[in-house]
């Protein structure tokens, strides 16, 4: 279960910014077909982009074109935090289009004013159009250990696919804190790109272990280990090892705490790892 609490959204230092200058106080993009095309905002090249500021306040949620986000979201209607009654409240919807390559997709604050009632947010990624949806990825947060309940996605994507992102606030209804029934507010979107793209989505037998770490993990693949690649929440390369002839291998993280990505390519593909480092 959450604990209430205020930490640092980890995303001090932006390559770039891009701020839009109107914010969406009555969101007309609270059903899927009415999504914001988030395309201006994606990064041409490794630049940070901040897209927004947006508004989840008076967005009703009762949007039918949302799939189950069962095991992901934690705000149940049983109270139980467990995922399998998710609480669908003051959702907006964003669009994209894809490419061949990393989506690394946070929602953070636009500037300093920051209010609990505006930071804890989920989200889902689909695929496929509104009335089809196919479920991508999801997240409730970033870091709840140290207090970061913002939400965010890292994971593959596919060039000529049109995905819909929903965005969804925190129901605290169920947890006995009726002073906070619900999380909506102000927000921005931080997307990144890692230098190099995936150029092949098929996705390699590796396990990535401990996380979250406190440096050191582990790497155990059916197949040889061909390349190791970290970035940072910003999408920079922080290191880049080659490999020869293991299916083993141990990796330091030598840098401050908070979330990396790992790309790990083998014989049979590439990998995707989201990993977090704690102090």
């Amino acid at each position: 279960m959450k604990t209430l609490g205020f930490g640092n959204s980890g995303f001090a230092c932006l390559i770039a910014m891009v701020l839009t200058t109107v914010a969406h106080a009555q969101p007309g993009n609270d059903i899927c077909s009415s999504a914001i095309d988030l395309q201006e905002f994606l990064p041409a090249s490794q630049s940070a982009l901040l897209a927004g500021p947006f508004s989840n306040e008076g967005a009703t949620g009762n949007d039918l074109d949302i799939a189950t986000v069962t095991g992901c979201w934690l705000d149940d209607l049983t109270g139980n935090a467990d995922g399998s009654s998710p609480q669908v409240d003051a959702t907006i919807w964003f669009r994209l289009q894809g490419w061949d390559g990393v989506l690394m997709l946070y929602v953070q604050p636009c500037d300093s004013n920051l209010t609990f009632l505006s930071q804890d947010t989920q989200m889902v990624l689909y695929s496929g159009e509104c009335d089809s949806l196919q479920w991508v990825s999801c997240n409730e947060d970033i870091n709840s250990a140290q207090f970061n309940y913002w939400s965010g996605i890292t994971t593959p994507i596919q060039a000529n696919t049109t995905y819909y992102l929903a965005i969804d606030g925190f129901n605290y209804s169920g947890f006995g804190s009726p002073e906070l029934p619900l999380t909506t507010g102000e927000f921005c979107l931080s997307f990144t790109q890692p230098a190099v793209g995936v150029r092949q989505l098929d996705v390699a037998e590796c396990k990535v272990y401990p996380n979250p770490t406190r440096g050191k993990i582990q790497l155990s693949s059916d197949t040889i280990l061909k390349e190791i690649a970290v970035f940072n929440s910003m999408g920079e390369e922080c290191v880049r090892l080659p490999l020869s002839n293991t299916r083993d291998f141990e990796l330091e993280l030598p840098y401050s705490s908070g979330i990396y990505t790992l790309l790990v390519r083998s014989e049979m593909g590439i990998s995707v790892h989201r990993i977090i480092k704690n102090e």
